[in-house]
């Protein structure tokens, strides 16, 4: 319920001038109505009670002053982690230290899928703990209700009124109490805060929450900075491994030219992009005959320059010859996803290929 000025007055017993150099410095919250009157939700004002007791309110003041330096502390440590992997240790970090928890979870929301990926999870001494797989939504409405209405959410394993798909999932871990605190950036949800403690039952304060809230919200935008700057990272990284296979492939271009155009030509085409990718192999087949190439896998070994998506999985690349000329195919295989402009590369390659390997048409 919401209170004047005036009635929050009467309930702290002192002057409505007090109630109002409170809300403007911050110490006690508010909201405005469309006339710009004050009001004052009832929560805060027993919050605000319970803090002052039967003295003055400095106690109360100090924790609004230490829920302040919280929050500009924790503004600044994640403002200065722009590595993925370094931020989302300092988010749990922060996170099981405000709450005295056992566990932080960071997941990505997949919207399309209606699904959570996760990120990581770290203990409160900050070891990273396994990543666990994406899980369905739909097998957990208070997790989807959570990042749909953007709504912080509190479960103990001994609640009976609890969701039974969470309750169930903390007593298969062993844990007794999850706060879910959704991240959102200019409106949208993009992930989810999960903390999770071991030993207890929790039921957190206003400020807690407040608290969880104002840093989730932080974390959020830290987030999102840092995947665009690993793809910025990732797309300049390209650009320059795009440039060396342009230059490696140039200089073999002259021995490519020389074998012809019999089955020579594709154990050279095979070799070449096998070098100039540094793939792990290549198979250059056209008319049932084929020929291979093996190579060192030098993108495998590329460093991955803060990007989390690419791991060691190899990707096959499959080319075929875009005019229908000839069923000419070069299949690649590469130690990571390909790069920006790969895939047209080797598609250009084909294309060249098959246009010296096609018979000449008539003559005009």
């Amino acid at each position: 319920m919401l209170l004047s000025v005036q009635q929050a007055a009467r309930r702290f017993g002192v002057s409505p001038v007090t109630i109002r150099r409170w809300t403007a410095t911050g110490f006690l919250p508010c909201t405005r109505t469309a006339g710009g009157h004050r009001r004052i939700d009832d929560h805060d004002i027993d919050d605000l009670a319970k803090a002052i007791g039967n003295s003055n309110h400095l106690a109360a003041q100090l924790a609004r002053e230490r829920e302040v330096d919280v929050l500009i502390n924790t503004s600044i440590a994640l403002a200065g982690k722009i590595d993925l992997t370094e931020l989302l240790v300092e988010i749990a970090m922060r996170m099981t230290s405000l709450l005295d928890c056992h566990f932080c979870a960071i997941s990505e929301y997949d919207t399309e899928a209606q699904s959570l990926v996760t990120l990581a999870e770290y203990d409160h001494a900050g070891r990273r703990l396994p990543d666990g797989s994406p899980y369905d939504l739909r097998d957990f409405p208070l997790t989807r209700t959570v990042l749909q209405d953007q709504t912080a959410a509190v479960v103990n394993s001994d609640d009976p009124d609890a969701d039974p798909a969470e309750v169930a999932e903390l007593r298969r871990e062993g844990d007794r109490s999850l706060l879910m605190v959704p991240l959102i950036v200019q409106g949208d949800t993009i992930g989810i805060l999960e903390v999770v403690d071991q030993k207890r039952s929790r039921a957190y304060s206003r400020q807690e929450l407040r608290l969880a809230g104002a840093i989730a919200g932080q974390a959020a935008v830290a987030i999102k900075n840092a995947k665009l700057f690993a793809e910025r990272c990732r797309s300049d990284e390209d650009v320059s491994s795009l440039r060396r296979v342009l230059v490696d492939l140039t200089t073999r271009a002259p021995a490519v030219s020389a074998a012809g155009r019999g089955p020579d030509l594709l154990t050279a085409v095979a070799g070449a992009v096998c070098e100039a990718f540094g793939a792990i192999s290549c198979v250059a087949s056209v008319g049932g005959a084929s020929a291979g190439a093996f190579g060192a896998g030098r993108v495998a070994a590329r460093p991955a320059s803060g990007n989390a998506e690419r791991g060691a999985n190899a990707s096959l690349v499959v080319s075929r010859d875009p005019s229908g000329r000839t069923d000419l195919t070069l299949a690649v295989t590469l130690g990571e996803p390909p790069g920006e402009g790969q895939v047209e590369l080797l598609d250009f390659i084909v294309a060249i290929t098959a246009g010296v390997m096609a018979p000449a048409g008539p003559a005009a």
